[in-house]
């Protein structure tokens, strides 16, 4: 049988998940532009539509790239916590039969 190669413990693999930040950066970046344009087109004497139309639209965009980060980092957890559970971490681990 082949020697295996040693695989790092769950606390090892959850750092170095390369989880994005910049989607959640974004996310957060475009939802907050879009309140803070909202807020001065509503105090505008006549709003612009063209502007109102266009905010749910990048509303949406932010929050997809927040829930795709934040779905990234659910998974890096599951992951982990499947990884401590059955101690992959071990070399002479034999899975269940």
């Amino acid at each position: 049988m082949p020697a295996q190669p040693e695989t790092p413990a769950g606390a090892e693999r959850l750092a170095r998940v390369k989880a994005p930040w910049l989607t959640g950066t974004m996310g957060l970046a475009i939802i907050l532009v879009a309140f803070v344009v909202a807020l001065i087109n509503a105090g505008l004497d006549t709003p612009n539509q063209f502007i109102s139309k266009t905010l749910q639209p990048f509303i949406f965009v932010g929050m997809g790239l927040l829930l795709y980060h934040i779905g990234l980092h659910v998974h890096a957890v599951h992951q982990n916590v499947i990884l401590m559970a059955t101690d992959i971490s071990d070399p002479t681990h034999d899975p269940p039969s």
